[in-house]
C-alpha cells in the first residue's frame, strides 16, 4: 500500500484541484482498516471539516447495496426465482422480448436494456409543485414499459440504471415498496446507510454536497444528485442511497464476508452469497456477475 501520507498529500491535492469538496477513502484489509478524509462539508471556510461523519451520496453503490441485497434476500425466501422470466412478474412490459429474459439478467446488465433515459424531463413541474410520489412513479413505470430492449437478452452487457429500475420493480411486485423496505435491509436505517425521501425534513446537516445544480437553481447537499430519483422522491432502486465511509466500508465488507463464506448476511443463503461472483451469471465479454463487478 502507498504510504499513509502520500494518499492523504492525494486527497488534499484533489479537494485543492477542485476534483471535489470533500473526499474520504477508506481501505479495509487483513482485519485492519485505514481511513482518510480531506475537503470540507460546503464551499464556505467554516464548513465542518470532513470526517467519519461525513454523509455522501452514494449513487450507484445503491445498487449492490440496497437492490442486489433486497433481491437476494427475495430469493433466499423463495419469493423471488432469478430464473423467472421478468415479465411473469411485470405484464406491463411492452417488448416482447422479456417472456424469454431471465430476472438475473437484470443484476448482470446483461438484459438489452439501454443505460439510460431522461424519465425526469417530463416530470420536472410536477416535482417544483409539491413533493413527488406514486403519480411520478406510476409515469417512470409506464415509460419504463414502453422502452424497446436494444439487444436480445443476453446478447451483451451495457451498465443500465433502467435494468435496476425494472428491477425494484419486480422485487416490490414479491414484497413491498422500496420505501418501506430500506430501513430494514442489512447496514441501513436512519444513522446508517439510508435513502432521503422528498421533502426532507430540516437543513442537511453533515452532508458532503454534489454540485450546483443548474436545472434545480441550488447546490445539491443532501439531496439525491440522480435527477431520475429526484423525480421519484429521492428512493429509487439505482440511485438514492447515501452514508458515511465507516457505515459504507462496513456494509461492503459484510458482503465480502458473505461471499467469501465466512458469515451470511441477515436474510441471504450463504451459498447463494457465495455465487454472486460466478462466472455463470455474466456475460462472456463482460465483468458484471450477480449485481456486483469484478476485475478485469
Amino acid at each position: 500500500m502507498a504510504s499513509e501520507h502520500a494518499l492523504q498529500d492525494a486527497l488534499r491535492s484533489a479537494v485543492a484541484e477542485g476534483v471535489a469538496p470533500a473526499i474520504a477513502l477508506g481501505v479495509a484489509a487483513g482485519g485492519q482498516t485505514w481511513r482518510w478524509f480531506a475537503g470540507r462539508e460546503g464551499p464556505r471556510p467554516a464548513a465542518p471539516a470532513c470526517g467519519p461523519a461525513t454523509r455522501f451520496d452514494l449513487a450507484s453503490l445503491t445498487k449492490p447495496l440496497t437492490t442486489v441485497t433486497w433481491a437476494l434476500q427475495l430469493a433466499s425466501a423463495g419469493r423471488l426465482a432469478l430464473e423467472a422470466p421478468v415479465a411473469e412478474a411485470v405484464p406491463e412490459l411492452c417488448d416482447p422480448r422479456w417472456a424469454a429474459c431471465p430476472v438475473w439478467r437484470l443484476l448482470s446488465h446483461s438484459s438489452g436494456l439501454p443505460a439510460w433515459r431522461p424519465y425526469h424531463e417530463g416530470l420536472r413541474g410536477a416535482v417544483r409543485a409539491g413533493p413527488a410520489g406514486d403519480a411520478a412513479r406510476a409515469a417512470v413505470r409506464r415509460m419504463l414499459a414502453r422502452t424497446p430492449l436494444e439487444a436480445d437478452p443476453g446478447a451483451r452487457e451495457r451498465y443500465s440504471d433502467l435494468g435496476f429500475l425494472l428491477l425494484e420493480w419486480v422485487c416490490e411486485r414479491a414484497d413491498r415498496p422500496l420505501s418501506r423496505v430500506w430501513p430494514d435491509l442489512p447496514g441501513h436505517g436512519a444513522d446508517r446507510l439510508h435513502f432521503r425521501p422528498l421533502p426532507t425534513e430540516g437543513p442537511a446537516v453533515g452532508y458532503a454536497p454534489t454540485e450546483a445544480c443548474p436545472w434545480r437553481g441550488r447546490l445539491l447537499t443532501g439531496e439525491v444528485h440522480d435527477d431520475n430519483t429526484w423525480v421519484l422522491g429521492g428512493v429509487a432502486g439505482h440511485a438514492g442511497l447515501f452514508g458515511t465511509l465507516p457505515t459504507t466500508l462496513a456494509a461492503s465488507t459484510a458482503w465480502l464476508s458473505a461471499v467469501r463464506g465466512d458469515a451470511a448476511l441477515p436474510g441471504v443463503d450463504l451459498a447463494l452469497s457465495q455465487a454472486v461472483l460466478n462466472a455463470r451469471w455474466g456475460h462472456p465479454r463482460g465483468s458484471f456477475a450477480l449485481g456486483w463487478d469484478t476485475p478485469t
